[in-house]
């Protein structure tokens, strides 16, 4: 009698990845070959390709996924999405090593140990499903469902649909959809600046004259395949014309080296860059004078507004060269179209809402909004779905800490490890008598939990994933398994339906759904025609081979003509820290390859080198060559970075191209879970920021952190492909 391919993974406790994960310094692991045939019927040798959707980052992308004999070889773009349209990035493609991932959590498990430990002990689904519907009912049977909380990320589509339904029929109000790189502020300026609260999308394509402040879209800036796709044509797809790119910020990166001209402001005075630009333009009459008429503004009244902005005074504030802010703003103003972007290094500062306000009313200005090659905003609004304030996260933390909060759920967010402990979350959160985690890999925030029922990875899942940006018309990627669930782990929303089924009869009335992907067709229906039928058969299996549902034609774009518009000063910016005590500026900066952490488990990104520093395998401080010098830091010494929140040490880069005010650390390492490759790797910087805000908004303010440095010792542990001076280590090179 032979032995079935499954039976046989799971006796040996092996995965079926067919590759190999390996590591600096981490060991090698060889994953055994494909010997036996799989379960599927699939031919041996032979390949296919299932069009799927990516959530590696909220980006949305749509892919390709090649599986031969059952199993999942390689992920790739699919040239029919119309964000990425082909493209995929490095992130996307480790998607095959979350499926893989030989400590991803294999069926329920029940805490044992005390809270935090990390010890469970295996349970069946119906013992796990039993012990949610015990402590669901229990807690409304009392009268107290308002004491349920569920966090999230910010969920579109059939989730969030899914969530809200869930959370309506039960009776709780809290549902926090946060995280800390959030489009919020963004969406406040709009509404300021262009009467719309929704993300637009950035024709780079389109613009002959760049402008970034601080925008990484090359790296991690909300959708960063499609507008490094778009970047590649704005320079290259025009026969006469190659598209001019100016970077405005205090750290260059990756997107920065790929400017012409690269503008190190003083932090927090990017805003005044704005307004100072919006002056000069004003002076030499170079605004449009069709936007004036479409929002009734009247340039006579913004230039008094803009009194305090001559160009002494911004130069000064700016520590930028007055004809270098003449240059700028005389060349976006005549290159047209021109467009200017706005990035997490300049919205999480104590006046980053006015420094949005400000650039978006640069754009308003020459008249690049609802224009090609500028802001296009789609009408409708594309991409909205459940999202939470700043203010609602703190509400929640206040409310825990009054022990308001006696059932926590938690799905595909990691709160432990990705808000600052300065806002005090993380011991609240403790406060919580049981907490229930949807995790497949045993994050931060499963550590603390009571009971784990494991969701599907992607590659394994049915579900829809909307873009926050990146299409001018209306796309929902559908996410569809490509190979049967390796372990005994279930979809989510078959869980939470259950769940509803559960809650007395109640739930069913307002979810009856016989399962996730039942409801999932039904909502791609609605979106087809609006009818509450299920989606055909043939239209289901058309939508699938597409890798979605994309509009035929592009969208009407809306022109936003919010009336009496004006510019608004910007403040001062605040900073953590006395100066003398703590003299630099902490930049943290979304990992290029790790994004904000969630990828930190997957080997392949651990060990791909950081682009501009080339490090790997952890987390590093970027200082200037001078601040090292006076300092007495060499590259890779081991460095303490301490803010009046508390402290870190890392390896020192000696990294030129930063202010000498200003160091920076990537965020996304120091977890303590997260499976072998995260555990531990790194230090998580988030515990040096302020609880910092911009109180008039109620926004965070990230970015207004002081620290200092003092060199501990020679033995700093950093890993580097090379040196970004021409060296690994030691002095640095004369050139």
């Amino acid at each position: 009698m032979g032995i079935k391919r499954r039976k046989f993974l799971q006796l040996t406790g092996l995965t079926a990845a067919g590759t190999m994960l390996s590591s600096c310094g981490k060991g090698t692991e060889k994953l055994i070959p494909f010997l036996i045939p799989p379960d599927d019927g699939s031919i041996p040798g032979v390949a296919n390709y299932f069009a799927s959707a990516c959530r590696q980052c909220p980006a949305g992308c749509g892919i390709l996924v090649r599986v031969a004999e059952g199993r999942a070889k390689k992920i790739e773009g699919n040239p029919l999405h119309p964000v990425n349209k082909g493209k995929i990035c490095a992130r996307g493609q480790a998607a095959l090593q979350d499926l893989y991932h030989p400590d991803r959590v294999r069926q329920p498990m029940k805490r044992v140990g005390a809270k935090g430990s990390g010890e469970f002990t295996p349970i069946s689904w119906d013992e796990g499903l039993s012990l949610l519907l015990e402590q669901l009912n229990d807690l409304k049977k009392q009268g107290h469902a308002d004491r349920l909380l569920f966090m999230t990320p910010r969920l579109q589509g059939t989730l969030s649909e899914l969530v809200w339904s869930f959370m309506s029929v039960y009776g709780s109000p809290h549902h926090l959809a946060y995280e800390m790189l959030n489009t919020e502020s963004y969406e406040q300026a709009n509404v300021a600046v262009c009467g719309r609260g929704d993300v637009p999308d950035y024709d780079l394509e389109k613009t002959q004259y760049l402008l970034s402040f601080g925008a990484d879209f090359l790296e991690t800036y909300l959708s960063p395949v499609r507008y490094g796709n778009a970047f590649g044509k704005m320079r290259q797809s025009r026969p006469t014309i190659r598209g001019a790119f100016t970077y405005v910020g205090a750290r260059m990166s990756m997107t920065a080296a790929s400017a012409d001209r690269w503008l190190p402001v003083n932090v927090g005075q990017e805003g005044v860059l704005a307004l100072g630009m919006a002056r000069l333009i004003l002076e030499q009459g170079l605004y449009s004078r069709e936007m004036v008429k479409n929002v009734e503004g009247n340039p006579e009244v913004w230039m008094k507004k803009l009194s305090d902005y001559d160009l002494h005074s911004v130069a000064e504030r700016t520590g930028l060269a007055p004809e270098e802010i003449t240059s700028i703003a005389r060349d976006f103003a005549t290159i047209q179209p021109s467009l200017a972007l706005v990035g997490d290094s300049v919205v999480f500062q104590s006046n980053g809402q006015d420094a949005v306000q400000a650039i978006q009313f640069l754009n308003l200005l020459v008249g690049n909004v609802g224009q090609p090659g500028g802001l296009l905003f789609c009408s409708p609004p594309v991409g909205q779905g459940s999202t939470s304030s700043f203010a609602n996260l703190l509400s929640k933390v206040d409310a825990l800490e009054r022990d308001e909060f006696h059932l926590a759920l938690v799905y595909r967010t990691n709160p432990v490890h990705g808000l600052p402990s300065a806002i005090r979350f993380q011991e609240a959160f403790k406060r919580v008598p049981f907490v229930v985690s949807f995790s497949s890999i045993m994050d931060d925030t499963a550590m603390h939990a009571d009971l784990i029922l494991p969701d599907h990875t992607d590659l394994e899942s049915w579900g829809d994933v909307v873009p926050w940006v990146g299409a001018h018309s209306q796309v929902t990627g559908i996410l569809q398994p490509v190979v049967n669930p390796l372990y005994d782990t279930r979809s989510f929303g078959d869980v939470l339906l259950a769940a509803a089924r559960g809650l007395d009869g109640e739930g069913e009335k307002v979810l009856p759904y016989k399962n996730y992907l039942d409801m999932l067709k039904q909502r791609v229906q609605r979106l087809i025609d609006g009818s509450s039928d299920t989606a055909s058969e043939k239209n289901w299996v058309e939508i699938l081979q597409r890798g979605g549902l994309f509009e035929q034609e592009e969208a009407v774009l809306d022109v936003p003509q919010k009336k009496g518009v004006s510019p608004v000063p910007v403040r001062e910016p605040y900073f953590e820290g006395n100066k003398e005590a703590y003299p630099f500026h902490l930049a943290l900066f979304a990992s290029p390859v790790i994004y904000d952490g969630r990828n930190a488990h997957l080997p392949w990104l651990q060990e791909m080198p950081d682009p501009m520093t080339t490090a790997v395998w952890g987390a590093w401080v970027e200082i200037n060559p001078k601040t090292a010098e006076s300092l007495g830091i060499k590259h890779g010494d081991l460095v303490m970075v301490e803010s009046t929140q508390g402290s870190v040490q890392v390896p020192a880069v000696i990294f030129p191209a930063i202010r000498p005010d200003t160091v920076a650390i990537p965020m996304g390492q120091g977890h303590h879970g997260m499976g072998r490759y995260a555990d531990k790797v790194g230090v998580n910087p988030l515990g040096l920021l302020a609880p910092v805000m911009d109180k008039e908004h109620v926004l965070p303010a990230w970015g207004a952190t002081r620290v200092r440095l003092t060199r501990i010792s020679d033995k700093g542990d950093l890993t580097v492909m090379g040196h970004p001076e021409g060296s690994y280590r030691g002095e640095l090179l004369e050139i």
